[in-house]
C-alpha cells in the first residue's frame, strides 16, 4: 500500500491545483467563442474601480491596497496580480483535493473527480463570489452561463486530478528511487571488487525501478534474498 502523509498530500495537491488552474486557462482560451456574455444588469459592482476590472483583478487590488496598504496598482499590476490570485486559488482547492483524495477512496475515481469539480464550482462561483461582492447571486445568471462555468471547473478538476496522480505514482517515487540508488551505490560499490561493480550497478538500477513503482517494503524484501 502506498502511504502518503497529510503534508505530502497537501503539498502535492497544491502543485496539482496550480496545474489545474493552468488547464482551466487553456479551456477558456480555446472556448472563448462559446463563452456566453454576462447579462446586462445582473451585477452592480459596489466600487467604481470594479466596473473596469475582472473579478480576479478586483481581488488582487483589494489584497494589495486594502490588506497590504500598497498601491494604487496600475492596470499592468492588476493583470499580474490577477494571475497570482488565480493560481493561488487553484492551489488552495488543489490542496483540499489532495487531502480528500487520500482520505476518501471514492474521490479517486472519475465520478469523484467530477463531484469535486462541481463542488469547487458551487462554492467558488455561487457562494464566495457573491459574498465578496465579486459577482451576482446565482439566480441572476442564465443556465448557459452556469453550464459554461461548470465545464471550466471540470477542466480544472481533470487537470488537478491527473497532475496529482502523475506526481503520486511517478515523480516523487522516481525522486526517492534516485536518492536511494545514490545511497546504495555509495555503500555497496566501494565494498565490492572492481570486477563485481558493473553487476552491482545493474542490480541497484533494477531495485530502484522497483522502488519507483512499489512501496519500499518490496525493495527491502528483495534485498534480503
Amino acid at each position: 500500500m502506498h502511504f502518503v502523509t497529510p503534508l505530502g498530500a497537501l503539498f502535492k495537491g497544491m502543485v496539482a491545483g496550480a496545474i489545474g488552474a493552468y488547464a482551466q486557462n487553456v479551456f477558456f482560451k480555446h472556448t472563448a467563442k462559446l463563452a456566453p456574455p454576462t447579462p446586462e444588469g445582473a451585477f452592480t459592482p459596489p466600487e467604481e474601480e470594479q466596473k473596469s476590472e475582472i473579478g480576479l483583478e478586483t481581488t488582487a487590488r483589494r489584497l494589495a491596497e486594502g490588506m497590504m496598504k500598497r498601491g494604487p496598482l496600475t492596470d499592468a499590476q492588476k493583470r499580474r496580480g490577477a494571475k497570482i490570485v488565480h493560481y493561488a486559488f487553484g492551489a488552495m482547492w488543489g490542496g483540499l483535493y489532495g487531502l480528500t483524495r487520500e482520505t476518501l477512496p471514492a474521490a479517486r475515481h472519475p465520478l469523484g473527480v467530477a463531484a469535486y469539480s462541481a463542488a469547487v464550482w458551487m462554492l467558488a462561483d455561487n457562494v464566495l463570489l457573491p459574498i465578496f461582492r465579486l459577482g451576482a447571486l446565482p439566480q441572476k445568471y442564465p443556465l448557459k452561463t452556469h453550464a459554461y462555468a461548470l465545464a471550466a471547473h471540470f477542466a480544472y478538476g481533470a487537470g488537478t486530478a491527473s497532475s496529482y496522480e502523475t506526481m503520486r505514482r511517478q515523480f516523487w517515487d522516481a525522486v526517492g528511487a534516485s536518492f536511494w540508488a545514490l545511497g546504495a551505490r555509495r555503500k555497496v560499490l566501494k565494498r565490492l571488487p572492481v570486477k563485481a561493480r558493473p553487476v552491482a550497478r545493474v542490480v541497484i538500477k533494477d531495485l530502484a525501478r522497483v522502488y519507483a513503482n512499489r512501496p519500499i517494503e518490496r525493495v527491502r524484501a528483495a534485498t534480503m534474498h
